[in-house]
């Protein structure tokens, strides 16, 4: 199969809108399954422990996105593997949308409820990974991918922003909660399908050359040897634990400590609108410093803006509105320039094992973002509790507000800066990522000419050192350094080649 250059590959601005569709829809599930369906599940289906059914949900889907991922991954179609994932989970991810959000009643029972919970979130999972995994390859370059993912991410805002709005209409026409959450699984139930087709029948994949599918033994091992994959799953990690402990404390601190008993939607409104608009401005930072630069630079710019807002004058709605339209110019930044990021570890990683695996390093980054909302709660629920419910005729003491302070400036303050410290010299730049690319296309070249097979398979050596420029050999063998390790390729079959070797592109190289 003859790989067409990447340069070549010109995907227009209008099919990348069209590509990322999906995202409207999906991560406008993402909202009322955290702020609206365990209330609703509480309160008007009687399940007592509602919230903690989507509590061990999260937990399951922990271990279950990374196998949705490799099954992806191992996917051969001639639609193309992440196209026919997408096409077959819609309707899956419809369904169980149906029967969480309008299809239990209080008669159905907590074990509905937790399979309907369960059901929804692996489906959402396999739509998820197989749009993101997708995302990546669409067009495979360093500015390329955040170019794509930038979309992706503004459509996404979009999407959260329309659902907000639906159920801020809703509830300003004196509707039940249920009434709320019914609405908006509608309009899940109608965008879902429609910006799905706008995806699959405008935008084709490409088809990748044939490639190998390694075992659970070497697969974990390649996963846990790459240092870059390690690096973005921690930082995601810690961006999960700043926005999972200011989304769960939002409310609360700007009703109990600002007074805001009434405005705080509005805001949060306000600031969802401020994250839509900052993502242009962090995609040019990224063109302009590097992704993991521009990732710093998020997350600081998030620091920043947090700290202030002990400073931010209580019951005064004009002052505080302008500030959070700035606090939130980064909100869309750090997700964005994430993925951008892990979309790149996807080229080291297949540079080593020969074989492209975006479904299970994004279905790990789902997992760490789960691992961190669930977390969240758990580590806040006492504070909640306690501030949720003042004392008989009074209010909240001051050291009761001073704590839910100190946490919700803190802990936001602590994972971001924590994670601009786990960037600092990330060495997966543009000029590392354009070599490690043209390695790839070498390899695919060399097996679309090769009659023996996919060279695919690598003996290893270990030696140390660390990343260097871009490097060249003179022996007539093609070589490729990887890591901390050199690998040369082997041919399954013993015959002699029909050709001479096709030597390898310019190589990235540890020495």
């Amino acid at each position: 199969m003859t790989q067409e250059p990447s340069a070549e590959r010109k995907i227009s601005a209008w099919k990348v809108a069209a590509f990322a569709a999906p995202a409207a829809p999906l991560l406008a599930l993402g909202l009322p399954t955290i702020m609206f369906l365990p209330q609703y599940y509480i309160r008007d289906l009687g399940i007592e422990a509602g919230a903690m059914i989507f509590v061990a949900a999260r937990i399951l889907d922990v271990f279950i996105d990374p196998m949705i991922g490799g099954w992806q991954d191992r996917t051969v179609s001639k639609w193309g593997r992440r196209r026919f994932w997408l096409a077959i989970s819609c309707p899956v991810l419809m369904f169980f949308v149906w029967w969480a959000f309008l299809g239990l009643t209080p008669t159905s029972g907590m074990i509905a409820a937790l399979v309907a919970a369960l059901s929804l979130f692996s489906a959402f999972a396999s739509m998820m990974i197989a749009h993101l995994g997708w995302a990546g390859e669409l067009i495979p370059t360093y500015h390329g991918r955040t170019r794509v993912l930038g979309v992706v991410q503004l459509v996404s805002l979009v999407g959260q922003v329309g659902v907000l709005g639906i159920a801020a209409y809703v509830q300003s026409q004196g509707a039940t909660g249920a009434d709320v959450v019914a609405a908006m699984g509608w309009f899940l139930l109608i965008a879902l399908p429609v910006t799905t087709a706008i995806a699959l029948l405008l935008v084709p994949e490409r088809q990748l050359p044939p490639q190998t599918h390694l075992s659970l033994g070497p697969a974990v091992r390649a996963v846990w040897r790459n240092t870059f994959a390690r690096r973005v799953l921690a930082v995601d990690l810690l961006l999960g634990i700043a926005q999972g402990v200011a989304g769960t404390l939002f409310v609360f601190y700007f009703e109990f400590v600002l007074g805001f008993e009434r405005e705080s939607n509005t805001l949060l409104f306000v600031y969802f609108i401020a994250g839509l608009v900052g993502v242009p401005a962090w995609m040019y930072a990224s063109r302009a410093w590097g992704k993991h630069r521009a990732l710093q630079g998020a997350f600081v710019w998030t620091a920043a803006t947090t700290l202030l807002i002990p400073l931010m004058p209580a019951g005064n709605f004009g002052v505080v509105a302008v500030f959070m339209a700035l606090a939130g110019l980064a909100q869309g930044g750090g997700v964005l320039l994430t993925r951008a990021l892990m979309a790149d570890v996807v080229d080291a990683d297949e540079l080593d094992t020969g074989s492209r695996r975006s479904g299970l390093y994004f279905g790990l980054m789902l997992t760490t973002s789960k691992i961190a909302i669930v977390a969240c709660p758990a580590a806040c629920s006492a504070l909640q509790v306690i501030s949720s419910q003042p004392p008989p005729g009074g209010q909240n003491s001051e050291a009761m507000l001073f704590a839910l302070g100190a946490m919700f400036v803190l802990g936001p303050v602590v994972a971001v800066m924590a994670g601009t410290w786990l960037l600092q010299n990330y060495p997966l730049d543009e000029n590392a990522q354009a070599a490690l690319h043209a390695a790839i296309e070498a390899r695919h070249a060399a097996n679309s000419e090769n009659t023996l097979g996919p060279v695919i398979k690598y003996r290893f050596h270990r030696r140390p050192g660390s990343l260097t420029n871009l490097c060249s050999h003179s022996s007539p063998s093609p070589r490729i350094h990887r890591g901390a390790r050199s690998a040369r390729p082997e041919r399954k079959s013993s015959a002699p080649p029909t050709h001479s070797p096709t030597p390898f592109a310019p190589c990235w190289a540890i020495a």
